[in-house]
């Protein structure tokens, strides 16, 4: 094919919508390696939903087995009740965090499969 001289050897490319354009750049930058990996690196997505719904039901059975002992300690208790207290906001914590990264998971689970991955 014989570029129009108003190319000045270059062969002219297709004109692409908004869109699309911002499609192939998103899936370019997904490729593309930047130095970034460990930023953004993929990860083993069926073994992080296992521990996160193993070790999220664990800290969850161990919230509520501190609140139990929170409840029966008596004042001058060794440990104090406190501790029981705090303990069980800590498994709670860990408990809510393994929701969140079983949502994280879910999600990116869900743009694999629209990428086609």
């Amino acid at each position: 094919m014989t570029p129009h001289p108003r190319h000045r050897g270059r062969i002219p490319q297709p004109r692409l919508g908004l869109r699309t354009r911002l499609r192939i750049d998103q899936e370019e930058r997904r490729r593309r390696h930047t130095g970034t990996e460990p930023r953004t690196a993929r990860s083993d997505l069926p073994a992080r939903r296992v521990l996160a719904r193993v070790f999220g039901l664990l800290f969850l059975v161990g919230a509520g087995g501190m609140s139990y002992l929170a409840a029966l300690a008596h004042p001058g208790a060794t440990p104090p009740r406190a501790a029981f207290i705090f303990l069980a906001a800590v498994c709670m914590a860990a408990a809510a965090l393994a929701a969140v990264d079983l949502r994280v998971i879910r999600r990116r689970e869900q743009e694999q499969r629209r990428w086609g991955r």
